[in-house]
């Protein structure tokens, strides 16, 4: 149960870390200030936390109805 608390946590970590302004200042000065990279990365990584947040609410959900 602890295992799938820390991927839905780290999930939303990820899906939360393109929207700081760190973030966006460091990869703007490393893409160039090339804006489309710099959305399609953000993207990116919102889906992969997406993804381990729906890894962690299936395995979760597998935990506690067995």
């Amino acid at each position: 149960m602890g295992f799938s608390l820390f991927l839905m946590a780290m999930g939303l970590l990820v899906m939360w870390q393109p929207r700081t302004a760190r973030w966006k200042k460091r990869l703007l000065k490393h893409l160039h200030g090339d804006e489309k990279r710099l959305k399609q990365r953000a993207n990116t990584f919102f889906l992969l936390g997406f993804a381990f947040f729906l890894a962690g609410l299936s395995l979760l959900y597998r935990v506690t109805t067995q």
